[in-house]
């Protein structure tokens, strides 16, 4: 996924604070994520096309 495609997903979903993702490889603990952080700390996890969002404060979008 495009970074723009995981900001528009992410104001979608209901994220209180979206940012700019960018790639953030040393979340990725194996060959099967792409892991994605914007600036205000969201993570955005990607596992077999399938996108998980996590928020600074912990919730799961």
């Amino acid at each position: 996924m495009a970074e723009e495609e995981l900001r528009a997903e992410a104001i979608r979903r209901g994220l209180p604070r979206v940012g700019t993702p960018q790639r953030w490889v040393d979340l990725e603990p194996n060959h099967l994520y792409v892991c994605y952080m914007d600036e205000f700390e969201n993570e955005y996890v990607v596992r077999r096309g399938i996108l998980t969002i996590v928020s600074a404060d912990g919730k799961v979008y």
